[in-house]
């Protein structure tokens, strides 16, 4: 009898953590969506011409990506950080931020996931013995800002 009611106290507890867990890929999503914009102006170079809105825009997508990562990172369920590592990645390829996109893409371990950033990312990423690799055009990326 106590067993069951152990039993029955864990699943809840597994639930409640997983619930958790989605809340916070939930929330690296949220973040990278608020500091959307940035990226893409970071990307665009929209503002090179103004040093300081320039600047602005740079330390907004940084602080960005520092959070999201962060809390990806941490997520123990491997759907949840797989998923919450793509919203990290897209934002990261609208800054044209290869390095760290490269790094993130590498922690994705969803087959599923791997093969959309390959559809949509074919110019920087082949999928390759089942992981990710970065094209030339990667290796390339930073030098052509």
């Amino acid at each position: 009898m106590l067993a069951a009611v152990e039993d029955a106290v864990m699943t809840d507890l597994e639930e409640l953590k997983l619930e958790a867990e989605a809340i916070l890929s939930l929330r690296v999503k949220t973040i990278c969506q608020l500091y959307g914009g940035s990226a893409e102006h970071v990307g665009s170079g929209e503002f090179s011409n103004d040093e300081e809105t320039s600047k602005y825009e740079q330390k907004r997508y940084e602080r960005g990506r520092k959070e999201a990562l962060e809390i990806a990172i941490k997520l123990t369920s491997q759907f949840y950080r797989n998923a919450a590592l793509h919203s990290a990645f897209d934002f990261c390829m609208k800054a044209k931020d290869l390095a760290f996109a490269t790094i993130i893409a590498k922690a994705i371990t969803f087959d599923r996931i791997k093969e959309m950033i390959v559809q949509e990312h074919a110019e920087y990423f082949v999928l390759n013995d089942g992981r990710l690799h970065p094209t030339f055009a990667t290796a390339l990326g930073p030098l052509q800002r």
